[in-house]
């Protein structure tokens, strides 16, 4: 009896977790129709620079994880979930200057990009886990510029 009733919690499980992983599939923004060089133009004019501000004393080889992106649509959306999502250790992006930059970049030239897109998880308040949670964050931020190249790489294409 007690299997049977295990049985029932895991199948229960099982749908939560598929209908959670359906919702972040519709919740994902399909880049496809975005002005990329308007984009491109906004990256190079002010996002760029506001991330070499927010990774200013970071080291470019402190950090060896590489996420690639294969067309401008995908580079686009990968720079999106690395700044607007939160991952262990680092709550949320989204208030860091070059993160509200990206957010009006994408939401003045993706026809129906919406704010919505954004989690705005706070940020924890213990010092101690401030610490990890900003080398978390630096860790993560380190790979858009190289998302953001190789976006640009892929204009030069055309």
């Amino acid at each position: 009896m007690k299997n049977l009733g295990q049985r029932k919690k895991e199948e229960v499980s099982f749908r939560k977790i598929f209908i959670l992983q359906l919702v972040g599939l519709v919740l994902t923004y399909d880049f496809t129709n975005c002005d990329f060089t308007e984009i491109k133009k906004e990256y190079c004019r002010t996002i760029r620079e506001d991330l070499l501000t927010y990774m200013s004393g970071t080291k470019s080889t402190e950090f060896n994880n590489t996420i690639f992106c294969n067309n401008r649509s995908h580079c686009l959306t990968e720079i999106q979930r690395l700044t607007f999502n939160p991952t262990p250790g680092c709550a949320s992006l989204a208030k860091e200057l070059f993160a509200v930059r990206t957010n009006a970049t994408f939401a003045l030239w993706c026809p129906s990009y919406s704010e919505t897109q954004i989690n705005a998880t706070q940020a924890m308040k213990k010092k101690k886990k401030r610490k990890v949670t900003t080398n978390k964050c630096l860790e993560q931020v380190s790979q858009l510029p190289g998302l953001w190249r190789r976006f640009i790489r892929t204009l030069r294409k055309q």
